[in-house]
């Protein structure tokens, strides 16, 4: 049966060793992505996807994965295993009434770290099991979204929340802030996956980014949060389309964060992004954003190149970006486009038709025709379409018809005003907009001539408070006295 949803390709990766490198809680939400966009491997991701959760305690997430496998005509696995289902509702409600009355009690009994320790496992147990209708009260309603996965997770990030009032240190405090963050990020990644909005979660996976970077830890703590608190900013802007500061978040992510173990019970490259992600992450986003030379410096001679060393590819791509192999780039970056498309975070926005692999994949195409023409006068179309084939295109289609695909994509980057030039539809042909030379070389005269004026005044000036004995005092020079730097002359 067709994927209602909109769908890519099958991937170069196998699935049981792509998926072993992830943890829950996120693990299961990359599974359905999977499933609900690559239908040759719908069945063995909601296969997996439904193991995982019946690992776990979110009945929620269960019934979405069910629904899923009915919408994608898996009728095998749409069917609802309700023994599972009432031993771990009532479970989970018995484990809420025990962690209540318990936090009730540390209450009642004014111990302060109790009560901290017993709040955030309340907390923990609502991220846990995706939040219980009972859990929602009336102080949280208003905050509260129609879908119960959101509303429960809504509740599990507002008593994770509460946890602040009882920290008494420092190292407390950070780890309440990668808690929170981790809640934020299931709270984003479910709202995309449900379509609701998920731009104020990661406001707030941003928010506890930041945070993390000043929680006023020890040196030897704060050295392990740093590369979370980059990753963490990184992905909050790549999925809100800030691709200029995801770029400069992902590039200053240190290499440690591959080999750091477990931070306060979190670990960040096992449930949110590996190592190798942040390398993907970082070096597309560069391609789309950097000029030529800042992806030199910035991207391969910087200490990012030991991420990039993980995925050979990208950079090669980067590489040939830099070697104006505009096509060759493009064509390899293409090979990965499925295997992107099913991440998480770049895949996100792929039921409305836009993930952010195809925006990346836009303003680096973008970058390269502009690149590629800035070196011709003039470029006919067939050119232009051989060295940048439209994308999208069926195999049969003539000639004329990809000229015309290329003709609407050149007309629209003339209009945005990222191509300087001008195009000729009866010849098919690009034109530069031409330079006169005599117009270039008048002006530049003119430049040069008024920078020898400047000069040659400020010279006629000094002379002429020498000879009426005027002691000048530069602000610029050591010990108040004036120098030709004072003066501007810089000789």
């Amino acid at each position: 049966m067709a994927s209602p949803l909109p769908s890519v390709g099958t991937p170069t990766f196998d699935l049981e060793s792509h998926t072993s490198n992830y943890t829950p809680p996120l693990l299961p939400l990359r599974l359905l992505h999977i499933a609900a966009h690559c239908p040759p491997l719908s069945h063995q991701a909601l296969t997996l996807a439904l193991e995982v959760i019946k690992l776990g305690k979110d009945v929620s997430l269960y019934h979405r994965a069910t629904d899923l496998a009915s919408l994608l005509g898996h009728a095998d696995l749409a069917v609802k295993d309700t023994d599972w289902l009432a031993r771990r509702e009532d479970a989970n409600r018995r484990e809420l009434t025990r962690l209540e009355g318990e936090l009730k009690g540390y209450k009642n009994n004014l111990i302060r770290e109790s009560i901290r320790m017993g709040q955030e496992d309340l907390g923990l147990h609502l991220s846990a099991t995706g939040g219980q209708a009972a859990a929602v009260t009336k102080e949280d309603e208003l905050e509260a979204t129609a879908t119960p996965s959101m509303q429960g997770l809504v509740v599990a990030y507002t008593t994770m929340s509460r946890v602040r009032d009882y920290c008494s240190t420092p190292s407390h405090i950070a780890g309440l802030t990668l808690r929170l963050q981790q809640i934020a990020l299931q709270q984003a990644v479910t709202a995309q996956q449900t379509g609701l909005s998920a731009s104020p979660h990661w406001q707030n996976v941003l928010a506890t980014s930041n945070r993390l970077k000043s929680v006023g830890v020890k040196e030897e703590e704060q050295v392990l949060l740093t590369p979370l608190a980059a990753a963490g900013a990184g992905l909050a802007h790549l999925c809100t389309s800030d691709y200029i500061s995801a770029a400069k978040s992902f590039l200053s992510v240190p290499f440690s964060l591959a080999t750091q173990p477990a931070v306060q019970g979190v670990n960040f490259i096992a449930s949110t992004a590996s190592a190798n992600d942040i390398a993907i992450y970082g070096a597309l986003t560069s391609l789309a954003t950097l000029s030529r030379e800042e992806l030199q410096t910035k991207v391969l001679d910087s200490p990012f190149r030991a991420f990039l060393e993980l995925e050979p590819h990208v950079r090669k791509a980067i590489s040939l970006y830099l070697n104006a192999k505009y096509s060759a780039c493009m064509a390899l970056l293409s090979r990965y486009y499925a295997d992107w498309s099913l991440d998480l975070y770049l895949g996100a926005g792929l039921s409305q038709g836009h993930s952010h692999v195809d925006r990346l994949f836009a303003r680096i195409r973008e970058k390269s025709i502009t690149a590629y023409f800035s070196s011709f006068s003039s470029v006919s179309l067939s050119s232009l379409a051989s060295t940048f084939p439209p994308t999208g295109l069926a195999p049969s289609t003539s000639r004329e018809g990809v000229e015309k695909v290329m003709e609407t994509e050149i007309l629209s980057l003339i209009s945005s005003g990222a191509l300087n030039a001008r195009l000729d539809a009866v010849n098919g042909t690009v034109v530069a907009p031409s330079k006169d030379a005599r117009v270039e070389a008048h002006a530049e005269a003119g430049k040069l001539a008024e920078e020898v004026e400047r000069g040659l005044r400020l010279r006629l000036h000094r002379v002429n408070c020498l000879i009426s004995n005027l002691e000048i005092v530069g602000a610029g020079a050591p010990g108040g006295k004036g120098g030709k730097e004072a003066w501007g002359l810089g000789y």
